[in-house]
């Protein structure tokens, strides 16, 4: 096959053939056949001998190998003959397999890589949960631990654990640090060994063993304590104790919290008498299953002990339960849908883009028909020239491989740059072995299905009729038109189901901008405030606040109340948009309930401006005096959704209420004021139903949020507040310092990045879409010419042939539509729990997005079209 590698033209592809198969004609002629039938018997034979001649020489040794390096030469030759067609279809697989590879490798890092523990999948964590109107997760009481603890036979070990934070003291710059109160054997379970010194041992962690002993996280020890060498045996403040570093840990452990700096002993969180109230509850636990155990075994025998626990204290674990739940799955549980849907979507631009250079592979094989013919009957197997368009393809996916490989490794940055979604610390997408793997895979189903359609398309006409045409126009064939018609369609199709996901993402953006907070966020500053160490003047009950506590916390309030630019400040125990404490209470005269339908509320303190700050709205009475703040009244102002549930229709202000059950010793709290129900737990909802009830600010924990109004612009006015604090107190510590309105953002972060990947992605989705309905109409115009040029000598007109031409075009777009709309119903019902106050089938949104595709492809058969109508008819039949 040595002429498939030399370069010839047409004319000595045309004359050498007709050599061979004038020869064999003759001598069938001589055998009495007819001139026709020698000549079709000729070229039949001339076929069937060349062919199994090339068979029996590629099965030599070396020949297959040799052949093919041919056809990648001979596929890099083309490529380069034809610089714009491969620029175009490499660009566009480039962009479909760098952003299938990047979205995949965040995918991998996230989702299909192990947990970096020892046998990942049989850590569980367990959660204590109430079952009221509907199951609602709670934490775990120590008591209850030690019970789960010793009656499961399902688990090798538990180990306690929950989050705390601290002001470090005794360093050059006063902070706030994070840190985790942990049981035995959380360390040896996480398989986390001490890179300096030693973790925790058993007698360190039980009561009343109190050992002031802490482990470091690596990034503490370095970034607050310059890596010291000999920190070992180093005694730390955290808040008003003192602790002797006992041990570093590895590089990059941040426990399961994933931001904790410091480890205590889990008995150092409360006194005996606290850590053994059954009722007190708020600490998550981490088990480790034994083998063969699956978490749904586990979950039935903690039941078991959940009732028998139910039976036997029935004042505290009445309607108890436990949740057992992978760890994995709580690691993660956030971020897998959104990048399935990311996934999904990165798939069909490749889908598209992938029909798309299909399609200019189809039209590029229609004109190469004469080629393929002439070497079919020159002796060419139909594999032989399958492996050639093969490796073509091969070439050209190749490039656009390592195109979209160096487009990925940049789009990753950015991503996990831009992304919002709350990977933990230990995720780092890269392209590694996987990644690579994925991509190859990509690319190889990209090259075969590229290389055989062609293929079969141009071997479907026998080439006895491709050779009668060689000296006329190739007009293509029906089935080769039809082909690309369904694969416009196809593109139509799935750029639809983007538009319309993209544009409930958007309509869900539209929604959230519009919800009401309930307070006006706009120009108001927030940041917390840790107090230096006071010493106390009385030691402060349970009720009372401590006196110098309140009034370093009254001066601070004072000295930025002075600034210029400040409207009102404020003080509270927390901010919009932050927890607060969870508690049961009594409205006065409601009937006796049950752990089930107890009230419970959010508790909050806050000074006297707290509300005037905000600008919450108040539907009944006032917010708290001065008078009030200072004597530590028993007043209240709630939220109107209590006064729904007790006092509808009614005003509520004198009524009563008091923390705890109706046998609760607190002190009944007077309502003076109800406001307007605000987002002050979440947003664009609050996590439940339950209402805020606030209390004066009586500080005890030394540590406390401020509200500012400013007319100044807000950064600005942080940095004021900063310096006039510090110069005053630099043991003062001041942290998680933003805007409400910067709050709100965070808040609705994850949807606004998702719905801005998902209009990029539709948008280049609707781009390629578009080319594609170009190309085809375009193309189909080129090769009706000269049917063209005769229907206007016979007397079309101009607005038949634009009627004819356009008429195509809605063909491809009605179908299209038709079959993506039914599609996105299926389909976008995955993003139902990705948008707000929007239906999965918002009949708006799939109008919106079916106009504007449509819209957007007639645009793009306009050119064509005019093309067509503007066809001299005697210029088309004269180059026919």
């Amino acid at each position: 096959m040595g002429w498939f590698s030399r370069r010839r033209s047409r004319d000595e592809f045309d004359a050498e053939m007709d050599a061979h198969i004038a020869m064999l004609a003759e001598r069938f002629e001589a055998r009495g056949m007819k001139r026709d039938e020698a000549i079709s018997a000729a070229r039949r034979q001339f076929g069937n001998v060349t062919a199994l001649k090339e068979r029996r020489n590629e099965m030599r040794p070396g020949v297959w190998l040799e052949t093919l390096w041919q056809d990648l030469r001979y596929g890099a030759r083309v490529l380069i003959k034809n610089k714009a067609f491969a620029a175009v279809a490499v660009l566009t697989l480039a962009l479909g397999i760098g952003a299938n590879t990047a979205i995949f490798s965040v995918m991998n890092a996230a989702i299909l890589r192990p947990l970096p523990y020892p046998d990942p999948g049989r850590l569980v964590l367990l959660f204590g949960n109430v079952k009221r109107v509907r199951v609602e997760r709670r934490g775990a009481s120590y008591p209850d631990f030690q019970d789960w603890r010793a009656q499961s036979k399902s688990f090798e070990a538990m180990a306690a654990f929950n989050d705390v934070d601290f002001a470090l003291r005794g360093v050059e710059r006063p902070d706030r640090i994070e840190g985790e109160y942990v049981s035995q054997p959380y360390f040896s379970m996480l398989g986390i060994h001490a890179a300096l010194g030693r973790t925790f041992r058993v007698e360190e962690d039980q009561a009343p063993q109190r050992d002031a002993v802490a482990v470091l996280s690596d990034g503490a020890w370095k970034r607050r304590f310059g890596g010291d060498p000999d920190i070992l045996g180093r005694r730390i403040q955290l808040d008003n104790s003192t602790f002797t570093v006992i041990g570093v840990a590895p590089e990059g452990f941040r426990g399961l919290t994933d931001k904790a700096e410091v480890w205590l002993p889990f008995s150092m969180m409360g006194t005996a008498e606290e850590l053994g109230d059954r009722g007190s509850r708020g600490f998550t636990v981490l088990a480790r299953l034994r083998a063969g155990v699956t978490p749904e075994m586990a979950q039935a025998e903690l039941d078991t002990i959940s009732s028998r626990l139910a039976h036997t204290y029935p004042a505290t674990n009445q309607s108890r339960g436990v949740e057992v739940t992978t760890l994995e799955r709580e690691a993660l549980g956030d971020v897998r849908k959104p990048l399935l849907v990311l996934l999904a979507a990165v798939g069909f631009v490749l889908l598209i883009a992938s029909a798309n250079v299909a399609n200019l592979l189809l039209a590029r094989s229609e004109v190469r028909r004469h080629e393929v013919a002439m070497r079919m009957a020159l002796g060419a197997s139909r594999g032989r020239l399958v492996r050639q368009l093969l490796a073509e393809s091969a070439v050209m996916v190749a490039l656009g491989c390592a195109a979209g490989l160096a487009a990925a490794r940049l789009a990753i940055d950015a991503l996990m740059a831009a992304s919002p979604l709350r990977f933990p610390s230990f995720i780092h997408p890269t392209i590694d072995g996987t990644v690579a793997l994925f991509t190859a895979g990509v690319c190889c189903v990209a090259a075969l299905v590229f290389g055989i359609v062609p293929a079969a398309q141009t071997g479907s006409t026998g080439f006895d009729e491709t050779l009668r045409q060689s000296g006329a126009r190739n007009t293509g064939g029906r089935r080769g038109a039809r082909f690309r018609d369904v694969l416009v369609v196809a593109e139509i199709s799935v750029s639809l189901v983007l538009l319309i996901g993209a544009g409930l993402l958007i309509r869900s953006l539209q929604r959230l901008a519009a919800t009401d907070p309930g307070y006006d966020a706009s120009r108001v500053v927030n940041f917390r405030v840790g107090l230096p160490r006071v010493q106390p003047t009385t030691a402060a009950g349970a009720s009372q606040p401590d006196a110098k506590v309140v009034a370093a916390a009254n001066e601070i309030l004072g000295r930025i109340a002075s600034l210029r630019g400040v409207e009102s400040a404020a003080m509270g125990t927390d901010a919009p948009l932050t927890d607060g404490p969870a508690i049961f209470y009594t409205a006065e005269g409601q009937p006796p309930m049950d752990a089930q339908t107890a009230p419970r509320a959010y508790v909050h303190r806050a000074s006297s401006g707290f509300f005037q700050t905000l600008h919450a709205r108040f539907l009944f009475g006032r917010s708290f005096t001065d008078e009030e703040i200072r004597d530590n009244a028993n007043v209240a102002v709630v939220t109107d959704n209590m006064v729904r549930r007790f006092w509808p229709g009614q005003n509520p202000v004198g009524k009563r209420v008091k923390m705890g059950g109706v046998n609760s010793r607190q002190p009944w709290l007077t309502i003076t004021g109800v406001v307007e129900q605000m987002k002050y737990r979440g947003f664009p909802a609050n996590p439940t139903a339950d209402p805020d009830l606030f209390l004066v600010f009586n500080e005890r924990a030394r540590d406390f949020s401020v509200l500012v109004r400013t007319s100044l612009v807000p950064s600005a006015m942080l940095s004021t507040i900063r310096t006039a604090l510090r110069s005053a107190d630099p043991s003062i510590i001041i942290y998680n310092e933003g805007t409400l309105e910067e709050l709100i953002g965070q808040e609705t972060a994850r949807p606004r990045f998702l719905g801005w990947l998902m209009g990029i992605f539709a948008g280049m989705a609707l781009v390629l879409a578009v080319i594609g309905i170009y190309g085809v109409i375009s193309y189909g115009v080129s090769k009706r010419t000269r049917e063209i040029g005769l229907r206007m000598a016979l007397g079309a007109e101009r607005r038949d042939v634009l009627r004819m031409v356009v008429g195509r075009a809605v063909v491809l777009l009605t179908c299209g539509v038709v079959l993506g709309g039914a599609a996105a119903v299926a389909l976008t019902r995955t993003i139902g729990t990705l948008v707000y106050q929007v239906s999965a089938t918002d009949p708006a949104t799939f109008g919106a997005a079916s106009v504007v595709l449509a819209a957007v492809g007639m645009v793009a058969c306009v050119v064509p079209a005019l093309r067509a109508a503007r066809i001299d008819p005697a210029t088309a039949l004269r180059e026919e």
